[in-house]
């Protein structure tokens, strides 16, 4: 999907760009609490760099990974047209350890960035986090579909549409492994008409929010906050997405 049908949800990433500048004010919100407000940022699956970039306006040092030269592509200009000082690095992020060895205030992953694999991989990559981040340092989770979200919204028919596409969503969830089964269907709009265009499939492991904190303290990291929102820093609910704080011990 990142790869080689990378520009299908190219205009959805585009289009949410314009949330880019809020979410990064929610962040400063967030590291308040913790002291930080400069330093050095890694991003986890940065796509086009909406967070990263408006993360450098900010004040930080960003450094932005993903798995798709073309998402990169696209952040790299945009932060020369900003004229934003910002690294962005192409790999995958499994491997994170191989591609980058500093040390960060913050790592984020947001939106759906993790679930992609198994629970054993994602716990290699919280080890793997816990070892870039610096004493004290920060790992966020936000924005990210938990179980308990997911069970009181499941629908198996959905649709959105971007500027480009109308894309529709077949799912089906295997609730004994908390998998879900995906395909996104992409019609391209042509006047009033929908032309079919492609179609991906793939699976999410979704994580209950408990099944995060174990990760994170398996990893060495502390649990320090979970939200409703990021928003209004309400806390979290019995049906929260995960907006998750840890903390490096």
């Amino acid at each position: 999907m990142f790869i080689d049908k990378a520009d299908l949800w190219f205009s959805s990433m585009n289009e949410a760009w314009n949330e880019g500048p809020k979410i990064t004010r929610q962040i400063k919100q967030v590291l308040k609490r913790y002291d930080i407000t400069g330093g050095k940022v890694l991003e986890l699956g940065c796509g086009n760099g909406r967070i990263s970039i408006n993360m450098a306006k900010r004040g930080f040092n960003v450094t932005g990974v993903d798995i798709s030269k073309q998402y990169l592509e696209a952040a790299q200009k945009k932060a020369k047209r900003a004229r934003i000082k910002a690294r962005f690095i192409h790999g995958d992020y499994r491997k994170i350890d191989k591609l980058i060895h500093d040390k960060f205030d913050l790592v984020i992953s947001i939106w759906t960035s993790l679930g992609f694999y198994d629970q054993r991989t994602d716990q290699r990559l919280f080890r793997k986090v816990a070892g870039l981040l610096k004493k004290k340092g920060i790992f966020l989770i936000l924005l990210t579909m938990s179980r308990e979200r997911l069970m009181a919204i499941f629908n198996t028919m959905i649709y959105h549409q971007s500027d480009k596409y109308v894309i529709l969503n077949e799912n089906t969830m295997d609730n004994a492994r908390s998998v879900t089964h995906n395909k996104w269907i992409f019609y391209r709009k042509v006047g009033n008409d929908l032309i079919y265009e492609d179609e991906v499939a793939f699976t999410l492991r979704i994580y209950a929010i408990p099944e995060f904190v174990e990760m994170a303290q398996k990893a060495g990291m502390e649990f320090r906050d979970a939200f409703q929102s990021i928003m209004t820093l309400e806390p979290a609910r019995k049906d929260s997405p995960a907006n998750l704080v840890f903390q490096k011990t």
